[in-house]
């Protein structure tokens, strides 16, 4: 969602609807790190008040999205290398149990939707869409944690969803090749429906290491120019 639509948001849940669209532009790159959220033109932009605005960049800041300096403003929060590194290991950790757990507990159904998110990715790639790679990307990751049927992994990995498509997002704007850089996904696809927990893992551990140096390697050449 754009700044364009809040027309058409439902006005009872202003401040929320704001901080959603405000997410996903951080997320998606739109907004970057230390980018200053003026508020009056941003307020303009939104047609709102800066009240709910007010609001919506309180719960961005709650959720380590937004930092606010008094005099200074809001801005969006910087990435640290320690942040993408602790946000991969994590990942690594979890996602590693949730290959296993979807070999074990993945249906005939589960892994049609897999396919589907995948073909999905691959057809958005092909026409260089790289919002919708990184909706999609995310949501393949996600349906291999609803497969694993372990509600506390998968909350966790939520929990920490807003940095992962943060992350996401940079990743998949980095790939000189879409449709090369998301071909990770069709070989973990291939080694859990062979029941090959071992290759998947294999597979998993790789391609976040990767997406983490990627990362970082960006950041540092950001800093440093």
């Amino acid at each position: 969602m754009s700044l364009e639509k809040l027309g058409e948001l439902d006005r009872s849940n202003l401040a929320i609807e704001v901080a959603d669209i405000l997410r996903e532009s951080i997320t998606s790159g739109d907004f970057p790190p230390g980018m200053h959220l003026v508020e009056i033109p941003m307020a303009q932009k939104l047609g709102i008040s800066r009240g709910p605005l007010r609001e919506a960049l309180r719960i961005l800041e709650t959720e380590g999205m937004v930092e606010s300096f008094p005099g200074k403003g809001s801005f969006v929060t910087h990435v640290s290398e320690r942040n993408i590194r602790e946000v991969y290991s994590l990942r690594c950790i979890l996602e590693t149990e949730a290959i296993k757990l979807a070999i074990k507990n993945g249906t005939p159904d589960d892994f049609e939707k897999l396919d589907e998110i995948l073909k999905a990715m691959f057809a958005a790639a092909n026409i260089e869409d790289t919002k919708e790679v990184t909706l999609l990307d995310f949501q393949f990751h996600s349906q291999i944690w609803t497969m694993a049927d372990h509600m506390l992994l998968k909350d966790i990995l939520e929990g920490i969803n807003t940095q992962i498509k943060r992350y996401v997002a940079v990743q998949t704007i980095l790939y000189d090749d879409l449709t090369i850089g998301i071909s990770d996904h069709k070989s973990i696809l291939e080694a859990l429906r062979n029941q090959d927990e071992e290759a998947a893992i294999k597979l998993i551990k790789n391609h976040l290491e990767v997406a983490s140096k990627k990362i970082i390697e960006h950041f540092q050449a950001k800093n440093d120019g």
